[in-house]
C-alpha cells in the first residue's frame, strides 16, 4: 500500500510540474525558430530549433507590491496553443492563451500569447494581450522576464542595454550568437538584471521591485548559473474587464550588428502590422475621432484621430450590449494626426462602437461589420 501510495504521489508531483508545460507549438525559417508554451513560455532558437538561445521568456503584470502574475508562480493553460494555419499577417502564427489559475492568486488576469514569424528575416514578434479579470480597477507594470540559454548551455553570457537602440542584447564572449529584446509598442521603463538562484521568482515583492527599477543595468556578466533579465514599460491603469496589448520584437544575429539590423525589419513589420501611421506635417488643434474608413467593411478597416498633444490613449471597439471586443490603443500617444488599423475576422456581422478616451476628451461612433 505504501508503495502505491508512493507512486501516486510521484505521479501526481510530475503532472503538477508539467502542467504550465502543455502544447508547445514551433516554427522555424532557418534564420530563427520560436516555441510557445501554454502557459506563455517563449523560446528562442538560432538557426534552428536545433540550437536553443533562449530558455524562457514569458510576461510579468504586477498589481502590487505583493501581488504579481509570472510565469513560474501563477500562469496556466487556459486556451490549448495552436498553430494558426492560415496567418493573415505573417508567415507563421501561434497562438495561445494562460491565466492565473495555477496559483489562484492575484492579479486576476487572462494573457493572450501570439508568436507572429515570417519565412525570411532573423526576427519575429510576440504579441501579449493582458485582459483584466479584476472586480476594481489597478496600476500595473507589464514587461518581461528572461533566461538565458546561450548556444544551447547556462552561464557566464552578458547581458548589454543598448541604450541607442532601446535592445537588451544577449550573447557570450568571445563569439556566439547574440538575441535582442526590444518593446515596439511602448517605451522601456524598467532594465533590470540579476545572477540566476533557486526561487528568485517565488517572491512577489522581488518580483514588484525588478519591474520598477528603472534603467538600473547596462552592462551585466553573469556567474556560472547565468543570468535573469527583467524589462518593463511604463505604468499603465487597467479597468475591469479593460486590456492592454504589448508588441515586444526579438532579434537574433551573428554578432550584435546583425541582431540589430534584424531588429529593424522588426519594427518595420510592426509598423504594418499595426499600421499607426503619425501625421504631423499640419498642426492639429483639437481633439478629435473621424468616421472609420471603410464603412461598412469586412473584416478590416482605419480608424483615424487627432490629438493637439500628448495623452494617454485609450481607444476600444465594444458590441450594442457594451461588451469590450478588441482594445486597440493603451498607451501614450504623441500629438499629431494617427490611424490605427481594426481587423474583425474573429467577430461576427453586426453594428460597432468604438471608443477614444484622450485626458478629458471622450468620443465614440458606430461602425457596421458586414461578411
Amino acid at each position: 500500500m505504501k508503495n502505491v501510495l508512493y507512486k501516486l504521489i510521484m505521479l501526481l508531483s510530475i503532472v503538477l510540474l508539467l502542467q504550465i508545460d502543455v502544447g508547445a507549438q514551433e516554427f522555424e525559417n532557418g534564420e530563427i525558430g520560436m516555441s510557445l508554451s501554454g502557459a506563455g513560455r517563449v523560446r528562442v532558437f538560432a538557426p534552428t530549433t536545433t540550437t536553443r538561445q533562449i530558455d524562457r521568456s514569458s510576461i510579468i503584470v504586477t498589481k502590487s507590491p505583493s501581488e504579481v502574475y509570472s510565469y513560474n508562480a501563477d500562469a496556466d493553460n487556459e486556451d490549448t496553443v495552436r498553430n494558426v494555419v492560415s496567418p493573415q499577417f505573417s508567415d507563421f502564427e501561434i497562438f495561445g492563451s494562460s491565466n492565473n489559475a495555477w496559483s489562484n492568486l492575484p492579479p486576476d488576469v487572462l494573457v493572450k500569447n501570439t508568436i507572429l514569424g515570417w519565412n525570411t528575416g532573423g526576427f519575429s514578434i510576440v504579441k501579449f494581450t493582458v485582459v483584466s479579470r479584476e472586480a476594481a480597477a489597478f496600476s500595473s507594470r507589464i514587461g518581461m522576464e528572461i533566461i538565458a540559454q546561450v548556444e544551447g548551455s547556462y552561464g557566464l553570457e552578458s547581458v548589454k542595454w543598448l541604450s541607442n537602440e532601446k535592445i537588451m542584447s544577449i550573447f557570450r564572449l568571445p563569439a556566439s550568437t547574440n538575441t535582442g529584446y526590444k518593446l515596439l509598442s511602448a517605451s522601456t521603463a524598467t532594465v533590470k538584471i540579476i545572477d540566476w538562484y533557486d526561487g528568485y521568482d517565488s517572491v512577489d515583492t522581488d518580483m514588484y521591485s525588478w519591474m520598477y527599477a528603472g534603467i538600473a543595468d547596462t552592462l551585466f556578466d553573469s556567474g556560472g548559473d547565468g543570468a535573469v533579465a527583467f524589462f518593463s514599460q511604463d505604468e499603465i491603469n487597467l479597468a475591469p474587464g479593460d486590456s492592454a496589448t504589448v508588441y515586444i520584437g526579438i532579434s537574433v544575429g551573428a554578432d550584435e550588428a546583425a541582431m540589430v539590423a534584424n531588429m529593424g525589419l522588426a519594427e518595420e513589420k510592426y509598423a504594418t502590422l499595426t499600421d499607426v501611421k503619425p501625421n504631423n506635417e499640419a498642426a492639429i488643434n483639437n481633439f478629435s475621432l473621424l468616421q472609420n474608413y471603410p464603412n461598412p467593411f469586412n473584416p478590416s478597416t482605419r480608424i483615424s484621430y487627432n490629438l493637439p498633444q500628448r495623452e494617454f490613449v485609450t481607444l476600444g471597439v465594444y458590441n450594442m450590449l457594451g461588451q469590450k471586443v478588441a482594445s486597440l490603443i493603451n498607451n501614450t500617444i504623441e500629438a499629431g494626426a494617427h490611424t490605427v488599423n481594426f481587423d474583425a475576422h474573429n467577430l461576427t456581422s453586426g453594428v460597432y462602437v468604438y471608443k477614444i478616451n484622450a485626458g478629458q476628451y471622450s468620443q465614440s461612433m458606430k461602425m457596421i461589420l458586414i461578411k
